[in-house]
């Protein structure tokens, strides 16, 4: 991974100035983000300057995502080269933060990289299963590495999905089934359910249903142990047809999720789009104070708390979850 060449301009007057980071805003939910925290900056009444850290995978990506967040208002951004499958890079990353941000604390946080395999499961370097890395496991890492870097009554979120929850109506139209959390260990392995075979469809969905109950529960584990801190909450941003998450799907579906799905995403149940889910994102990750009792809440797409599933809510997931994969990533440092 590159280094980091630049800083962020020195900090004059703490509260004039507000500085975000998130991930999986080269596109879709985090670009439209990234896009409204600038075009908030640039009215008036919103704090003087926003710096907005952007990791990003994909160079070309990033270009055209750092020219419409650029159009929107004038902020700072900056784009460091990150691939969340490679838990090194993760690590090297969080190592240059501190110089990056060059005695700026961060107001707000969005852990909202994710992807979705389609039709085999794919592994890491790491022999990881890659949706469990990058949607849980190398943001359960950069969480614990920003905590320092949060400043007071900062925001932090997870964008999660209701495919975690088998009684999701919209979900289940689309062959989800809810999440199949075993343990982490059988997550770490694509492993979903004790028989020795899945089909490799259904393997792809329950992969990411169950990841993204993993943030639902580290949004609640993360208020428990550091709510004096920070806030910290959950999102579902709803089924966001056009995009990038059908990247890997065969052609038609990619044709049906990009041009015919998008039009139909007013009446489709569970549906919105990136800009709307976008405008309640907002909210949550600029709250200035939020109510200490709704610490780690998990928050839909029209802006209401809900109630996760019910084994998104067991004790033993969330122990099982926070220790597992500290240990899993002391053991990968130690390789």
């Amino acid at each position: 991974m590159p280094s980091p060449a630049t800083q962020l301009p020195p900090l004059k007057h703490r509260t004039e100035h507000r500085t975000y980071l998130i991930t999986g805003a080269s596109s879709g939910l985090g670009l439209a983000l990234a896009t409204q925290l600038a075009a908030q900056a640039a009215q008036g009444g919103h704090p003087a300057h926003t710096c907005l850290i952007l990791p990003m995978r994909d160079p070309p990506g990033a270009e055209a995502a750092r020219a419409r967040i650029l159009a929107a208002g004038q902020v700072t951004l900056f784009t460091p080269a990150l691939d969340l499958a490679c838990l090194p890079q993760v690590r090297a990353f969080t190592r240059e933060l501190g110089s990056l941000l060059s005695g700026r604390q961060l107001d707000g946080v969005l852990l909202n990289a994710g992807v979705q395999a389609a039709q085999q499961l794919h592994f890491t370097a790491d022999g990881l299963e890659r949706t469990f890395v990058v949607n849980h496991l190398a943001h359960h890492l950069l969480a614990h590495a920003l905590l320092p870097c949060l400043a007071p009554g900062a925001v932090m979120g997870w964008t999660a999905s209701g495919t975690h929850d088998p009684c999701e109506p919209s979900a289940r139209l689309f062959g989800f089934r809810g999440a199949r959390y075993r343990s982490l260990t059988a997550l770490a392995e694509g492993r979903y359910e004790r028989r020795a075979w899945t089909p490799r469809t259904q393997a792809c969905r329950d992969a990411y249903a169950s990841a993204k109950l993993c943030n639902i529960v580290s949004a609640r584990a993360f208020a428990s142990a550091h709510g004096q801190r920070a806030h910290f909450f959950a999102f579902d941003p709803g089924l966001m047809p056009g995009t990038g998450l059908a990247r890997e799907q065969p052609a038609w579906m990619r044709q049906a999720w990009h041009r015919l799905l998008p039009a139909l995403a007013r009446v489709l149940p569970g549906a919105s789009t990136p800009t709307r889910s976008a405008a309640v994102l907002l909210r949550l990750l600029t709250a200035a104070h939020a109510a200490p009792s709704r610490n780690g809440v998990y928050v839909d797409f029209r802006g209401q708390a809900r109630q996760p599933s019910r084994l998104a809510r067991m004790p033993w997931v969330e122990a099982d979850l926070m220790q597992g994969s500290d240990a899993l990533l002391h053991r990968l440092a130690g390789a």
